[in-house]
């Protein structure tokens, strides 16, 4: 399939739009190489300078009404699924676009860089996507992000897919060479082409098995204390089951981007001593960290402001409105590297923390910069940050997929758990990207086949205490075990002496191990995901419908 392509490219030069379909111009030269079957680059040679380069290929295919293709979202939280022809990929609500000028919900998103038509049957998928017709998938893989982020796009009405690279950034001096694009194509039943994929890209088997763990976030949120921390510490340490991981999240630090100035009203005796409590109690330390991200209200935006990523006006882009609105730092300046290195020394190695979560990652790309495009930005930060960590471990969030592939030890495939099934209201579905227990769960289903390939997949935190939450019993048990079949971190987020009987029985369930293989995943209806797998040597089929979190058949 991949040599059948038609190949576009479009650019400026000297203030004029060149487009042509030529792999070879007075302008450049496109080289192909396809000296395997299953693989395909292009490289091009310029003469002349380049700017605002569109590189597609374009490939017909004939889809059938039975196909599904796979979409993989542009980072961690956006949504991600199989879809049928007469469904509709969803772009920022109405609004979203409104009060996107203050919000910048579009910064989490790929809504500035990808089409969204609004038409039945038109999709896009970044780094890699498959279509599936019954138990033969066809999949089609970038091998490097590097030189840009890889967007698929499936045309199911006009049968046609679209490969295009994300160049915007990108300036190409005269005679210059560039690599341009480097695919996988191959067929096969679900798990043979992921291993096919995998295998192609070279990353190696993830150091880490599974693990399972506690983590703040998803009761106290910002307000926790050493007080809380101590109690729900010493309450975890109790389980029936060992614990690996116990994490501090957000809110210990006086703001979001100045991580070394601890809250002393919250954590009086700091955060190493927080970390020897943990170790104490056998368990690894981990602490949140939002590396490149500062809210406006921090200190090191106030006294930094020549650190921060800015626009063609000199003015710091707005990466979002969490903490009231947040920055992002130009990791590429020598002195924001340096003061980087120096707060993972000191927090992996003054304050003895084991793990890291580095979250909103995403923002450090929210725009091309440097010449260089928002692909090359991601990997060269996730490089930085694995250089910065060293051997500790880290779980990645709000992050594009591929540049994390074989960097981080976790990553998360999902958006935010909420603390209720369905999206409570209007604001709470602005976009792709925000906290929604259904977004979550569905792509720990479509997202397992990079569990143990890219990664270890984090699914999010399960939930199973009666307070603080508006979930049935049922639905918590739902969630648990979504997260037990698919997920590698298995991270709760209660204070768990206050379980009941039934409470702490599922708890136990989810967190012990069992010998469990998917068979399928499925959408049977527009709300219905049909899940048979083999537990124990048992073969088990689950149904229960996304819209209300109810079992339709089998137990849990």
């Amino acid at each position: 399939m991949l040599n059948q392509y038609k190949l576009n490219i479009s650019y400026i030069n000297e203030g004029k739009l060149y487009a042509s379909s030529n792999p070879k111009t007075g302008h450049y030269i496109i080289t192909e190489n396809n000296d395997e079957l299953d693989k395909l680059s292009f490289k091009i040679e310029n003469s002349v300078k380049m700017e605002n380069i569109k590189f597609t290929l374009e490939y017909d295919y004939q889809f059938t009404e039975n196909d599904r293709v796979f979409c993989n979202g542009y980072q961690s939280w956006t949504d991600s699924r199989e879809f049928s022809s007469n469904e509709i990929m969803k772009s920022l609500s109405s609004l979203s676009n409104n009060i996107d000028f203050i919000t910048h919900t579009s910064r989490s998103g790929d809504y500035k860089m990808a089409l969204y038509n609004g038409k039945p049957g038109f999709f896009h998928s970044y780094s890699y996507g498959y279509i599936r017709n019954e138990n033969k998938l066809s999949l089609i893989g970038s091998l490097c992000e590097k030189t840009g982020f890889t967007v698929i796009y499936f045309n199911m009405i006009d049968n046609k897919i679209i490969i295009e690279k994300d160049l915007e950034g990108l300036v190409l001096r005269d005679n210059s060479t560039y690599d341009l694009m480097d695919l996988f194509y191959t067929e096969g039943e679900y798990n043979q082409v992921f291993d096919d994929y995998f295998k192609a890209i070279e990353i190696p088997t993830p150091r880490i098995k599974r693990k399972i763990g506690y983590t703040t976030w998803y009761n106290y949120y910002s307000k926790i204390t050493s007080d809380i921390v101590a109690r729900d510490l010493e309450s975890i340490s109790k389980s029936p089951k060992k614990i690996d991981i116990f994490q501090i999240d957000d809110g210990y630090q006086t703001a979001v981007g100045d991580w070394l100035s601890v809250d002393k009203t919250k954590f009086p005796n700091g955060m190493a001593d927080t970390a020897q409590m943990i170790h104490d109690k056998d368990m690894l330390a981990g602490i949140w960290l939002a590396p490149f991200s500062c809210q406006r209200s921090s200190k090191i935006a106030h006294d930094h402001k020549d650190w921060l990523i800015k626009d063609d006006k000199d003015y710091p882009i707005s990466a979002g409105f969490n903490w009231g609105g947040f920055y992002t730092l130009n990791f590429y300046k020598p002195e924001v590297r340096e003061y980087i290195k120096n707060v993972f020394d000191t927090v992996l190695n003054e304050w003895n923390y084991d793990l890291v979560k580095l979250d909103f990652l995403y923002s450090v790309c929210i725009e091309p910069f440097e010449g260089k495009t928002r692909g090359r930005i991601m990997c060269d930060a996730v490089d930085f940050l694995r250089e910065c960590c060293g051997l500790k471990h880290i779980i990645g969030c709000g992050v594009p997929l591929f540049p994390a592939f074989g960097r981080f030890d976790f990553c998360r495939t999902g958006a935010d758990i909420g603390l209720t099934w369905q999206k409570r209201n209007y604001f709470t579905n602005l976009s792709r990207e925000q906290v929604s227990t259904q977004n979550a769960i569905t792509n720990t289903i479509f997202r397992r086949h990079l569990d143990g390939r890219a990664f270890c997949n984090d699914p999010d935190v399960f939930i199973l205490r009666d307070t603080n939450i508006k979930m049935t019993s049922d639905m918590r048990k739902l969630v648990a075990k979504i997260n037990k079949l698919f997920g590698s971190l298995l991270f709760v987020s209660d204070n768990i002496s206050d379980y009941t009987d039934d409470a702490m029985s599922t708890y136990i369930d989810t967190i012990t191990d069992s010998n469990t293989s998917i068979i399928s995943t499925d959408i049977i209806s527009e709300n219905n995901i049909q899940i048979k797998y083999i537990e124990d040597d048992i073969a088990k089929e689950l149904v229960f419908d996304l819209t209300n979190g109810t079992i339709i058949k089998g137990e849990l």
